[in-house]
């Protein structure tokens, strides 16, 4: 398919459609969404391909696919549909009497011991904001973030970041090495260090996930290699299980503050521990609300 119509045009209505029948990868499932025929949906898209000039899904009698055409646009467009709620979201809030809001990503890695600073005098400053917190992973906040779905995510700094939001705010976190009370501390000389880690059972962050990069990079260092018995990304949950004599866990020093049972517990503070930088990001190239401006300086991440 070629030779697209001079200046095509798609408007708001047919990328809609277009990321309907992607998310179903059924016309006839996508027509039902928003109260069309099949035929209809059908006929829709092969004018938006011929306006185009280039096919953005395969259809069989059997199946319906996206093509490579099709999976750029609709990766270059993910964010358009966000953008115009979240400007409908402000003329409301701003002129129409609507209640503030914000939306927020937190990573599962995050402690209980760091929320208190998170939403340090949000209930001060803010009471009239309503505030809504959802917990995907640190991949799947990156995404909501980069297509305008979410207006601040709290994540473990990674590389990428920059390329698809805006940093607000920055906080190291330093690591640390929790054991049961009753089990004898290691000496903190590189060759005593190295024998012990790998007699212990270890519980860990899972595998590939930002904090666990780190702490693999500084086993790694000493000589090093963990496989742990057990992997998850709750560092509160992974003080209870240590606690239960599980294993021994690696931990943001900052957890134990939350842990309601510390003296069950003993930490070793090291000399050159790892460390996370946790980050606060928004979506690129857009003017940040003043209520959502405000949350962010109100955070104290020290």
């Amino acid at each position: 398919m070629n030779n697209p119509t001079p200046n095509p045009n798609l408007n708001l209505n047919d990328l809609h459609l277009l990321h309907l029948i992607n998310h179903h990868l059924s016309i006839t499932t996508a027509a039902e969404a928003v109260n069309l025929t099949q035929s209809t949906l059908s006929r829709r898209l092969q004018s938006i391909e011929l306006e185009l000039g280039v096919q953005l899904f395969h259809r069989t009698t059997r199946k319906l696919s996206i093509t490579p055409a099709g999976k750029q646009l609709l990766r270059d467009t993910a964010a358009i549909p966000n953008i115009l709620d979240s400007a409908i979201q402000r003329i409301s809030e701003d002129y129409l009497g609507a209640q503030k809001q914000i939306n927020i990503g937190i990573s599962p890695a995050l402690s209980l011991a760091h929320l208190p600073g998170i939403f340090h005098q949000q209930s001060n400053l803010q009471t009239e904001v309503k505030v809504i917190i959802s917990q995907p992973s640190s991949e799947q906040i990156l995404r909501q973030i980069a297509t305008n779905h979410l207006d601040l995510g709290i994540v473990t700094h990674q590389q990428q970041i920059e390329k698809v939001a805006h940093v607000h705010h920055q906080m190291t976190d330093r690591f640390c090495i929790i054991l049961p009370v009753n089990e004898s501390a290691p000496s903190l000389k590189p060759q005593h260090l190295k024998k012990w880690a790998l007699q212990q059972s270890w519980i860990l962050p899972t595998r590939d996930s930002p904090s666990r990069v780190i702490i693999d990079e500084w086993f790694h260092h000493l000589g090093i290699q963990i496989s742990p018995t057990m992997e998850l990304e709750n560092f509160d949950l992974m003080c209870q299980l240590t606690a239960l004599n599980m294993g021994v866990s690696f931990i943001p020093k900052r957890a134990l503050t939350a842990f309601p049972r510390k003296k069950q517990l003993q930490h070793i503070t090291l000399k050159a521990a790892p460390e996370r930088t946790l980050s606060v990001i928004g979506p690129k190239n857009t003017v940040v609300p003043e209520h959502i401006s405000e949350f962010t300086e109100s955070i104290l991440f020290s």
